[in-house]
């Protein structure tokens, strides 16, 4: 209707209304009504943007030849349209503005009767949108609403709106179903009735601040009593004069996920095992602990440390399955031992600590590690197998001197292997002592390792002694450490660190090469006045080296020393710890060429077995028994059973520590071979070698 009235007005080909920054159907839908009559989409872009520099002007635009603008006459190419007259108009109450245009094919002047009376018209068409626009918008906002309230009800958390005091004014089903209410129950009841009776939830603070929100995690109670944690997001609702009006608060049930991180908890703290705390949570008991004793030096605490003797054995013959049936039954029996109140914790492999709290002295703690080893005394039948287990304990005394946990149970842990060097199924309870041998231990393994670096390392060598001739026809190479600070350092202190932290290997293969070289130089030197061959001993560690073999082949091919001229030394345990690999690697050994002894004998299991599977050449007697011989005593029958024995199976003997005249003569009347000990020479050092070997040309008496 208006698009006619304006083209009858103006007596223009057509006409068109435009409305800027309204709904964008709206608006679309009353384009395609005014601008029917153009014929092509290039008329109606042409048409749009001149409609639209109007209404953002918000003056009227008269062009009676669109040739003649700069802007519009790109756009009229190709266009039928050639004459545009427009006026702005702006709906009351509204942002938007607008523009009712006219257009014509033929350039023409629009005279100012055309204006007026077109800006008329635009004024009836802005009232009349305006009351187009409120309705739409009404049903716009109401359908809104009604979607939105769908949402609300449809949700899965919990919404419930208050009044400034507190009444429920809405609640959602969600929030019914969470609470066992029906929707019907809550509307009109206080926001109390959700909350527990203690609980007054009266609005606080921050409810009385228009426009905050918060959120809080707290505990929620159903209509049937039970309670469960639920977490809360609350925002104050203002009128247009920014007065609160109410409160919307969602909930969420946060029952599962708090549950989720119990487990995850748990499983942070726990052993999965046993089932006992592990060490992050017995760490945290302890630092708890030590902040009570701050609080109250009269009360005392212990910390034991345990660990199982001979675990390794089950594991190994049984299987791991086994071990771990095994350390559960363990577990339980060490809570039978203790208080609800104690702490018992696995750290890890067959080691567990205890913490015992409220004592009144070392006599609690000694008490209880007494319980632990009757308790693990006790059999334990498990697939068929009856188990015998026993473990080192180490105690630890509470102090007002130490704050810090992990000294604690470093401490007990010293006290643990303290007891264990003693044997199996003790305890011991730390001192000061302890902690000093732990820093002189410490510092000797940090020196130890820069020994290797710095060539610190030397070797002596003791003469051994055929006794027929008094020949010296070999020579143990025996470790020296000269310390820059300590001076000389003997292998009893080197050799326990070396072989714990398996540095062994290193100064092990730096002996066996340094050994064989000055072999082969003495022989060069010395011609026939050499001695025959050099002894190396092997450890435990080395012997289990996979590439043992490799690296004694390359000490014999890089020295050029005669195979047989180097004498391994071995020990019992070093073999009885893994006898299968162990005697396979010998084997290899000895087809080398190398020559094996087994050294120490009769100090270990001195077990007949061995002497008839390895590939051995010698016996060496240990020093303990040589150097107590006394004629007609049990030693000089023990050493003279020991050369009987190796005669029978075809092995030579060498006697370790003679010290006395008469424990040599006693050595010729039992027919021993060789012989070595301070009677003959200590360990020298390669310089004074030769000076001894001149003293000894001569043959013996």
């Amino acid at each position: 209707m208006y698009r006619r009235l304006a083209v009858r007005a103006a007596q223009a080909r057509g006409a068109g209304l435009s409305l800027e920054g309204g709904s964008g159907a709206d608006g679309a839908a009353i384009w395609a009504d005014a601008a029917a009559e153009c014929a092509t989409p290039e008329e109606s872009a042409l048409l749009e943007a001149l409609a639209a520099r109007v209404a953002r002007s918000g003056l009227p635009a008269a062009l009676p030849d669109l040739s003649s603008d700069a802007d519009a006459e790109a756009l009229a190419r190709g266009s039928s349209v050639r004459a545009f007259l427009g006026v702005p108009f702006q709906p009351q109450g509204r942002r938007q503005t607008g523009c009712l245009y006219v257009f014509d094919a033929d350039t023409r002047p629009w005279t100012p009767e055309q204006v007026e009376g077109l800006r008329d018209l635009a004024e009836v068409v802005a009232g009349e949108l305006a009351l187009l626009l409120d309705a739409s918008e009404r049903r716009a906002l109401e359908n809104l609403v009604r979607m939105l309230g769908k949402a609300v009800e449809n949700m899965q958390l919990g919404v419930t709106v208050t009044d400034p005091t507190g009444k429920i004014v809405y609640t959602n089903p969600a929030e019914a179903r969470m609470h066992g209410y029906e929707v019907g129950e809550l509307v009109g009841s206080h926001a109390r009735l959700l909350g527990p009776p203690e609980s007054t939830r009266t609005p606080d603070a921050q409810a009385s601040r228009p426009g905050s929100s918060w959120t809080r995690e707290t505990i929620n109670v159903r209509k049937d009593g039970t309670r469960f944690p639920v977490l809360l997001w609350s925002d104050v609702v203002t009128d247009a004069d920014g007065r609160t009006v109410g409160i919307v608060t969602c909930s969420e049930d946060v029952t599962e996920r708090k549950r989720a991180e119990q487990a995850l908890r748990d499983y942070a703290l726990r052993d999965p095992l046993t089932g006992l705390p592990n060490r992050v949570y017995f760490l945290d008991r302890l630092t708890q602990a030590i902040q009570h004793r701050r609080r109250s030096p009269e009360d005392r605490f212990a910390v034991l440390f345990l660990d199982l003797d001979r675990f390794k054995v089950v594991n190994d013959s049984l299987g791991h399955h086994v071990g771990d049936e095994l350390l559960g039954v363990i577990a339980n029996r060490l809570l039978g031992c203790v208080r609800p109140s104690d702490t018992i914790a696995r750290f890890g492999g067959d080691e567990f600590a205890i913490l015992i709290e409220e004592i009144s002295g070392v006599e609690d703690a000694i008490r209880v590690a007494q319980r632990v080893q009757s308790a693990l005394a006790v059999p334990i039948q498990l697939h068929g197998y009856e188990l015998f287990t026993s473990g080192s304990v180490g105690i630890v005394m509470s102090s007002a001197a130490v704050e810090q946990p992990e000294y604690l149970w470093r401490s007990a842990d010293m006290a643990m292997y303290r007891a264990k060097a003693r044997g199996t199924g003790q305890f011991e309870i730390f001192d000061r002592t302890m902690h000093a041998d732990a820093l002189a231990r410490l510092q000797l393994e940090t020196d130890l390792r820069r020994a290797i670096e710095r060539e610190e390392f030397r070797l002596h060598y003791q003469p051994v002694i055929e006794l027929k001739t008094g020949r010296a026809v070999g020579f143990e190479a025996l470790l020296r450490w000269e310390h820059p600070l300590r001076g000389l350092v003997y292998p009893s202190e080197v050799i326990p660190v070396a072989e714990e932290t398996g540095m062994i290997v290193r100064i092990g293969e730096w002996v066996l090469n340094e050994g064989c070289r000055q072999l082969v130089a003495w022989q060069k030197e010395l011609g026939s006045d050499a001695p025959l061959w050099v002894g190396v001993n092997l450890s435990a560690k080395q012997l289990s080296q996979p590439n043992l073999l490799d690296r004694v082949e390359a000490a014999v091919r890089d020295t050029g020393i005669e195979p047989h001229m180097l004498k391994l030394e071995i020990t019992e345990s070093g073999v009885i710890d893994n006898s299968e690999v162990a005697t396979r690697t010998l084997r290899q050994l000895k087809s080398l060429g190398v020559q094996l002894f087994m050294d120490d004998f009769g100090t270990g299991y001195s077990s007949l077995s061995y002497l008839h599977r390895l590939p051995l050449d010698a016996l060496k007697i240990d020093r303990s028994f040589v150097s107590r011989m006394v004629r007609g005593d049990r030693h000089a029958q023990l050493v003279n059973t020991i050369l009987q024995l190796a005669r029978s199976v075809n092995l030579r003997v060498v006697a370790e520590g003679v010290s006395t005249p008469d424990q040599l003569e006693l050595l010729r009347e039992f027919g021993c071979e060789f012989a070595q000990g301070f009677l003959f020479s200590p360990p020298l050092a390669p310089d004074l070698v030769r000076e001894f070997l001149e003293q000894r040309r001569a043959p013996a008496a």
